[in-house]
């Protein structure tokens, strides 16, 4: 057994046994082969004519009344 391993067991033992329930979690997490999902924000591109940025307010505040 390597030393780190043995290290390991030593301080394992020496936890109190309301802080065993949480380690033990995260150890048997690292066998799981659960893909990761990442919750990323959307970021996207826009092609429009050159004044539509100048015209974007009035474009939102018609879609607003649409809603209406």
């Amino acid at each position: 057994m390597s030393v780190m391993r043995e290290e390991l067991h030593h301080l394992v033992d020496c936890l109190p046994e309301e802080k065993v329930a949480p380690l033990l979690r995260l150890v048997r997490d690292q066998f799981d082969e659960r893909p990761v999902i990442r919750d990323l924000p959307f970021i996207g591109m826009l092609e429009a004519e050159p004044d539509f940025a100048e015209r974007s307010e009035e474009t939102l505040r018609s879609e607003d009344n649409h809603s209406l």
